[in-house]
């Protein structure tokens, strides 16, 4: 049985940053994993519970890593990096309370899929010459 992913791994989403794409990878196969499980009537509440909480701590995981990456290199926009996670921390834990709430993940799985490829391919891009520069 074909099951296609929510979000397929491109070349184009690789910062050339080993640590950074693998969780990147990481963080998007987890998403993959709630998309399938809710797509398959089987994510109950106690699972995309488990699911959410994956994201969450490791969301919280990655950012940690790229901000100290970014503070080790001097990174001159780090700190509106960090704003940018913190919005995406608190969006995530506002639209996973609606998926609750509703018994409804599918649009916490389009958010997601949406913030994070956007992030990836638009706003991580940002610091790759300077990493490069720098690193």
């Amino acid at each position: 049985m074909y099951q296609p992913l929510f979000i397929n791994w491109q070349d184009r989403n690789n910062t050339g940053i080993a640590i950074i794409d693998e969780q990147h990878r990481g963080i998007l196969s987890i998403i993959n994993s709630l998309y399938f499980l809710t797509e398959k009537g089987m994510s109950d509440d106690a699972l995309r519970s488990l699911i959410s909480d994956a994201i969450r701590s490791y969301s919280r995981i990655h950012f940690i890593t790229e901000e100290r990456i970014l503070q080790a290199t001097g990174y001159p926009d780090l700190e509106g990096h960090k704003e940018m996670h913190r919005k995406l921390s608190q969006e995530t834990e506002h639209m996973d309370r609606v998926a609750i709430m509703e018994n409804d993940s599918k649009p916490l799985l389009i958010f997601l899929k949406k913030w994070w490829v956007e992030h990836i391919n638009e706003q991580d891009m940002l610091y790759v010459p300077h990493l490069r520069e720098h690193g």
